[in-house]
């Protein structure tokens, strides 16, 4: 998910699926190409990952099969 969504904040999004006891193990990936997001990656209701833009389409398969193993 993008961390720019129209009238959204996929932080935010994040968070609130992190929070949330039903759906907390879902894995979510954020990607932006305007924000580091690394050094947020182990506070409350963090992403499992972050992509920063431009990213290669297999980087991103990658990691996304690295958190569906998990």
């Amino acid at each position: 998910m993008d961390v720019m969504l129209a009238g959204m904040d996929g932080r935010s999004i994040s968070r609130n699926i992190k929070e949330n006891h039903l759906t907390s193990s879902v894995p979510v990936i954020l990607i932006s190409g305007t924000h580091d997001l690394v050094a947020s990656l182990h506070q409350p209701g963090a992403p499992n990952d972050f992509v920063a833009k431009p990213f290669d389409i297999d980087y991103l398969l990658e990691r996304i099969e690295k958190q569906l193993a998990e």
